[in-house]
């Protein structure tokens, strides 16, 4: 039995931040390595820790984005491990301010993670975030960002505990045009009782649903295969395909390709996890549609994440039918939920789910305290020389000023 509160035989070395508690970084794949056992025990022992912010899940995308990501992790006195925040770092130079900053987000955006925030000892949440806070808080950093954390409260707490040097708010985050709320998580309670889901449908979306089974899958016309370990690379190549061709002429042909090349890589990771979970829609030999979805086992959820649909396919009821077997399948597999992820379009509350939202905290210092960590000196010189060979001057000389006060420190 993993017991946290009990003492390591040599506690890790860190940074003392108060009496009875010590830091601990981890930016590099050593320390990353090292840090594996506690975070998996701490995340293991958390209830309001799920998939997204397991070792599993973020470390492939740590390792892909050296100088990019840096992990707190906040020790009592004894070396048990009470909280931590797997931390996005990105150098900003502020025009206003005429300075470089350090801006943190959380390291499930590497990832393209569903849901972000910390991993706390369930015991001792309020004493893990408040120091953890406290630390942070002594470290140079200019703004904070946490979108998609899904307790609210832990949010709260930390960003209070930072004191009166920072101030802090929470965001709305629509998208669309406004029309969709993305901080709004649709999500279907499952039962393994057979025809639970068409009860739960309104009586016209539950007639549409039978028919089109009726009418396309027992009729053999539509078939829907599931990944497999020999399937998966074509299955997830098929998906994306769908959905470059589907996004480019809105997003652009780069910014389509950079967003599939995430979602590929996440989709990858859940299948090295043996999590992932991917039906395809097919008439004959054409793919009409496909969803990829994450399963995290320990909180008995299903997550849809992405899908791709043969834009030029005038078939119908492609979307209702994956979605519909999705869930079917998430129930019989003993899954508690499956959730829509974030936003709530249309198309998702004619399943009838139930609203779970995320919350979205900024975080600003005030004042004129340290705002550019040291560790990032090397990317602010790099970006500095870059102005030079291209002749932008103007912010030459007040970059230069700061950069040699932060290595004169």
């Amino acid at each position: 039995m993993n017991d946290l509160s009990q003492p390591h035989s040599a506690p890790p070395q860190g940074t003392a931040v108060s009496a009875g508690h010590r830091l601990q970084v981890a930016d590099t794949p050593e320390a990353l390595a090292a840090l594996r056992p506690d975070w998996e025990r701490l995340w293991a022992r958390d209830p309001e820790a799920g998939v997204f912010l397991s070792y599993a899940f973020l470390a492939p995308a740590l390792l892909a984005n050296p100088g990019r990501w840096r992990i707190y992790l906040l020790r009592d006195a004894r070396g048990a491990p009470l909280c931590l925040f797997p931390a996005k770092r990105r150098l900003h130079w502020s025009t206003t301010a005429a300075e470089f900053q350090t801006e943190l987000d959380a390291a499930g955006r590497l990832a393209w993670g569903e849901y972000v925030g910390f991993i706390c000892h369930p015991a001792r949440e309020e004493e893990g975030l408040t120091a953890l806070a406290r630390a942070l808080a002594a470290e140079p950093w200019k703004n904070l960002a946490l979108r998609y954390e899904p307790t609210g409260h832990r949010a709260r707490l930390f960003a209070e505990a930072l004191g009166p040097d920072f101030s802090h708010r929470f965001r709305d985050y629509r998208i669309n045009g406004g029309t969709v709320d993305n901080l709004a998580g649709l999500v279907v309670p499952l039962s393994e009782e057979p025809g639970a889901l068409l009860a739960r449908l309104k009586s016209s979306r539950r007639q549409k649903l039978a028919a089109a089974r009726r009418r396309w899958l027992d009729s053999g016309i539509y078939q829907i295969t599931e990944s497999t370990p020999e399937t998966v690379e074509g299955d997830i190549a098929g998906l994306l395909l769908n959905w470059i061709t589907q996004w480019a002429p809105s997003k652009g042909a780069d910014k389509a390709l950079e967003v599939a090349d995430r979602y590929g890589r996440a989709l990858l990771t859940a299948e090295e996890m043996d999590c992932l979970y991917l039906p395809t829609l097919w008439r004959g030999t054409r793919r009409l549609g496909a969803l990829g979805h994450l399963v995290d086992a320990k909180r008995g959820e299903m997550h849809f994440l992405v899908a791709g649909r043969d834009t030029t396919a005038e078939d119908p009821a492609i979307g209702l039918l994956l979605q519909a077997h999705a869930i079917d399948r998430a129930a019989e597999a003993g899954l508690v939920r499956y959730s829509f992820g974030h936003g709530d379009e249309l198309y998702k509350r004619s399943f009838a789910p139930e609203e779970r939202r995320s919350h979205y905290l900024t975080v600003r210092r005030r004042g004129e305290g340290p705002v550019l960590d040291p560790a990032q000196l090397p990317q602010a010189l790099t970006r500095l020389a870059g102005w030079a060979e291209r002749g932008e001057t103007d912010r030459l000389a007040a970059a230069a000023r700061q950069l040699a006060e932060v290595a004169a420190r």
